[in-house]
């Protein structure tokens, strides 16, 4: 079926699923560097484990990627991973030139971070906040947490209740430090990933209400999160834990007329219109050509007919 009528196009399904990663090749930061904090030291301790690649129990090592991922070096991929980044941290809103984290990113391109520091850099911005944090309720600012940064919604109250509690207690940044130093992040982006949606497919433990309730917080392609409204758009399924009604967005005028096309050809009622104006443009075309001509050879009888048409 093309993409373009199918109901996951409408919600940016496809164009927005993308997994787009970089890595500095003179990258200062690793493994042998000192850990600053737990989480650091954690994925450290868990590097040396040698665990192999596959399915796991989070709780044998929470912040082991258990699978090599290439990350591509070069500054188009650096390119592609910033705006990438902004894209999704920034819910698809425009970013103004002067709005832009620009020691962020030089020391993104430098090396000095990798993209999970670089992705937690703008989700604790002053960007970031006045657009997600100060400005919208306490339930949405949590629902748009998850999706910026883990690329899904909340999978229940009890989530939603937990980061919370961390918000409240610990502050903002907090928050944002528990969900990319979680083991879920980790798994999934790694230190070179940058987190996108990817609830519009079947993840393992997930259930398949987060399709509809990562659309309804998507609405579709065009629009940012910032258009959204600032108060929760899925507390009440999550509450009930049923599912909710979401509207899909009218498929583009082309795809309903384009079927109407049959071995390449238009359909006969607009063949005909367009041979009439081809007719109609021709005639107009000609007739100023004559009157162009007959003006240079000197004939003025034909100055008359448009008064005739008028009757003057």
């Amino acid at each position: 079926m093309n993409a373009s009528l199918s109901p996951k196009f409408r919600f940016g399904a496809e164009s927005k699923a993308a997994d787009v990663s970089f890595s500095s090749p003179q990258a200062t930061f690793g493994e042998k560097q000192a850990p600053l904090t737990n989480a650091e030291y954690l994925r450290q301790s868990c590097a040396q484990m040698h665990i192999p690649v596959g399915p796991r129990d989070h709780s044998e090592c929470p912040y082991r990627v258990t699978f090599a991922r290439y990350a591509p070096s070069d500054m188009e991929a650096c390119h592609q991973a910033i705006e990438a980044a902004y894209r999704q941290v920034l819910g698809n809103a425009h970013v103004m030139d002067h709005e832009r984290c620009g020691v962020l990113e030089a020391q993104f391109a430098d090396g000095r971070l990798c993209a999970r520091e670089f992705v937690r850099g703008l989700a604790k911005s002053e960007l970031y906040k006045s657009r997600y944090f100060y400005k919208v309720s306490a339930y949405r600012g949590i629902e748009l947490n998850f999706k910026h940064l883990l690329g899904r919604p909340p999978l229940d109250q009890q989530e939603v209740a937990n980061a919370a509690a961390i918000q409240s207690e610990q502050g903002f940044d907090a928050l944002v430090d528990a969900i990319i130093d979680s083991a879920e992040y980790t798994e999934v982006f790694g230190d070179h990933g940058v987190p996108y949606v990817r609830s519009f497919t079947s993840s393992s433990g997930m259930s398949m209400l987060n399709f509809v309730r990562i659309a309804s917080l998507e609405k579709n392609f065009a629009s940012s999160d910032r258009s959204k409204g600032n108060d929760s758009l899925i507390r009440s399924s999550l509450a009930s834990g049923v599912s909710m009604a979401i509207d899909v967005p009218p498929a583009p005028e082309y795809v309903a007329v384009s079927p109407a096309w049959v071995g390449n050809k238009p359909p006969a009622d607009y063949e005909k219109l367009w041979r009439g104006l081809a007719l109609v443009g021709a005639a107009h075309i000609a007739g100023m050509l004559v009157n162009v001509v007959s003006q240079m050879l000197g004939i003025h009888a034909l100055d008359r007919i448009p008064a005739m048409f008028l009757g003057l």
